[in-house]
């Protein structure tokens, strides 16, 4: 099986960007390894805001020459960058695994995320479950670090009994409680601590509760309140 690579880099924020191209190399070796496929070419697109795709419409043009599969090595946001959602129909496509972005993962705050303490969404125009990052873009490491949420909404009520007794409930509904910890994050680094699951969390209005100890060892406590409608941008400053 022929299969041309296709990668995507953000030379606006090279940091994020070769992490980046490292993840998609390895997702397309494990890809190929499991298939026993042959990569003829590779195409490396340097993403910037607003733009167009020349390395895709060639890579896509070779595909259609050596009747070979255009395998994109990601889909995911690249630092501030948006979800790559490639509707292609004329040619074969194949997608490298995504990698893994459990609670706990650790990387680099994106470039552009504020000098504070805020949570990240990087995929928030998506409508696809995403992880939600606690972005430590300060110059000094927090310790100890507990994180709850709670999601509550009005939109949802229990109906009346078959019978007719009873009547609709107007009390608000609640999500279960999640809560999650870490030891420890640095100074402009950004770690998973939730997901967030665009179709069903816009309904309801989350509340996340950061709890940790500053440099100075001193107990603070932050919030961030998302209301009950889709995610207007990526980054969320958490607030005393």
């Amino acid at each position: 099986m022929k299969v041309i690579a296709y990668y995507r880099i953000r030379p606006s924020e090279p940091t994020y960007s070769n992490i980046a191209l490292q993840e998609q190399r390895e997702a397309v070796k494990t890809w190929i390894e499991g298939r026993q496929a042959i990569v003829q070419a590779e195409y490396v697109e340097p993403e910037t805001d607003g733009f167009s795709r020349p390395q895709l419409r060639q890579a896509m043009e070779d595909c259609k020459q050596s009747s070979a599969t255009l395998l994109i090595a990601r889909t995911e946001a690249i630092g501030s960058g948006l979800e790559f959602s490639p509707r292609i129909s004329s040619i074969p496509v194949a997608f490298a695994p995504e990698p893994s972005r459990e609670r706990g993962y650790v990387t680099l705050t994106p470039e552009k995320a504020p000098p504070d303490l805020a949570l990240y969404f990087p995929d928030f125009r998506s409508l696809r479950i995403m992880p939600v990052y606690l972005c430590n873009g300060t110059d000094a490491p927090i310790y100890d670090i507990a994180v709850r949420t709670i999601g509550v909404t009005s939109k949802f009520s229990m109906p009346a009994a078959a019978d007719g007794i009873g009547s609709a409930s107007e009390q608000p509904l609640s999500t279960t409680p999640t809560a999650f910890s870490l030891d420890r994050l640095d100074a402009r680094h950004a770690a998973v601590i939730d997901r967030y699951d665009p179709m069903f969390d816009s309904d309801f209005i989350t509340t996340f509760e950061i709890t940790f100890l500053d440099q100075h060892k001193q107990t603070q406590r932050l919030t961030a309140l998302l209301n009950a409608a889709p995610l207007s941008s990526a980054h969320i400053t958490l607030k005393k």
